[in-house]
């Protein structure tokens, strides 16, 4: 696939860029999956279910206050046009501090609050101390979004990568030695720390200091102002609905969607990953230096996007129970029927996500967010609905449908831009269905919904 997208391209520089950032997203992404692998299998082992259960709901938190007040920092900078001024990027790296020392302050006020209505008091410390991982962001270095708005992406995934190994070996470590969520919690804050730090250590293409420059500051607003909204409803689109099924199931049953939702999504985790730090810089670069080109290269790295990556989603599905029988104990068992829903939920979700990208690029952050929460906002309703309708597996294929009803609104509104491919649209969803049909056939005479 990165040979097509080498020759869809115009121009050297570009082209290799493109191929060695692709090169590094797919590298970074393997070893980070690998690892985070073979750390669940030994983790999962150590510790009890309900430990992974209590540190969803704090990740969730955290990525929820993360996201509630996203300020669109990374995506103006990639955007904009005037990079070269270093007031900007320190106003923006100013921003970012007082961001996240707000939302440690955010996370500790709603702790105790958490711990009451789940009815889990340890959630109280956890959040406390893994919010500190929100402070740590706050100072990571400007270094890592001007490489990814040049794509120069080998240090930006080995910091990461490093970041993630710390992180890991500190969890195990400490788990075998505990046999305490507090293992899960003690390794995350050590590995943001670690990224944090390595960051500023290899990346020192950019000198960081106090600084507050009211026209860029303004700037960074103007265009930040419907990122921060978009921001909140991608939270709910995605991991926010560990909140809403974290009232409905208990912490066994949720450790059992997030391991389920964790292989699901991996796919659409390469993905993501590859329109934030490959497709987003390329075509907004597209768009500030050769407009005209646009929709053409949008369309046709979308459809080899979608024909590499649909089908995945559906061998995953058919191959879920044995995938979880393969990598879990017997303890797990019940992740595998829930994964072969949520892989097929996880290809719809992707369906619409490279047209975001491409408004973004383009700064139409307005459609940007009316997509965004149209998707969240089905997605929460085709959830509830299933729920009160059909319990487990009526939430979970009810979050599936409320992505297609989103999936289905964004074309309408993207279709006016010439962007979309009637023809290429319903293969895909043909493709989706099949593999529904299919999966469904094998494994629902076997779902015992608790």
């Amino acid at each position: 696939m990165l040979n097509r997208v080498k020759r869809l391209l115009q121009g050297t520089e570009l082209k290799r860029k493109v191929y060695t950032g692709s090169f590094w997203i797919a590298v970074g992404f393997g070893s980070q999956k690998a690892l985070q692998l073979a750390s669940n299998l030994i983790l999962t082992r150590l510790l009890f279910p309900e430990a992974f259960g209590i540190m969803a709901l704090v990740n969730v938190f955290i990525m929820g206050v993360a996201m509630f007040s996203d300020m669109g920092v990374r995506p103006a900078i990639i955007q904009a046009r005037n990079t070269d001024n270093p007031n900007l990027l320190n106003t923006a790296w100013t921003l970012q501090i007082i961001r996240g020392t707000v939302l440690w302050g955010i996370l500790c006020g709603l702790a105790y609050p958490a711990s009451l209505f789940y009815g889990e008091p340890d959630l109280f410390p956890l959040l406390c101390f893994c919010g500190f991982t929100a402070f740590t962001a706050g100072f990571r270095s400007i270094g890592v979004i001007l490489s990814e708005r040049e794509l120069a992406l080998k240090k930006v995934m080995l910091i990461k990568l490093s970041g993630q190994m710390v992180g890991v070996t500190t969890m195990i470590s400490l788990a075998l030695t505990f046999k305490s969520v507090w293992a899960l919690a003690i390794g995350t804050v050590c590995g943001a720390v670690t990224e944090m730090l390595l960051g500023h250590l290899l990346l020192r293409i950019h000198r960081h200091r106090l600084c507050w420059d009211t026209a860029f500051a303004k700037q960074i607003f103007h265009f930040g102002k419907w990122i921060f909204w978009s921001t909140i409803f991608t939270f709910f689109s995605g991991q926010g609905v560990r909140m809403i099924e974290g009232r409905f199931v208990s912490t066994e049953i949720l450790a059992m969607i997030a391991i389920a939702g964790t292989i699901a999504w991996m796919f659409g985790e390469l993905i993501e990953r590859f329109m934030s730090n490959v497709l987003f810089p390329t075509l907004s670069r597209i768009h500030r230096e050769e407009p005209g080109k646009f929709a053409s290269v949008l369309i046709k790295l979308r459809t080899r996007i979608m024909f590499a990556t649909v089908p995945l989603f559906g061998i995953v599905s058919l191959l879920s129970v044995f995938i979880i029988d393969l990598l879990y104990d017997d303890r797990y068992a019940f992740a595998g029927q829930v994964l072969s829903i949520l892989a097929i939920n996880s290809a719809i979700r992707t369906m619409p996500q490279i047209y975001q990208n491409a408004l973004l690029a383009q700064g139409n952050t307005r459609l940007h967010f009316i997509t965004v929460g149209t998707l969240a906002f089905s997605n929460i309703l085709g959830l509830v609905i299933g729920y009160y309708s059909a319990g487990i597996l009526g939430m979970l294929i009810g979050s599936g449908l409320g992505y297609l009803a989103g999936y289905c609104v964004t074309l309408a509104f993207v279709s006016r831009s010439g962007w979309v491919s009637v023809k290429w649209e319903l293969l895909f969803l043909t493709v989706i269905a099949s593999f529904a049909l299919l999966s469904f056939n094998f494994h629902l005479g076997e779902f015992s919904w608790k």
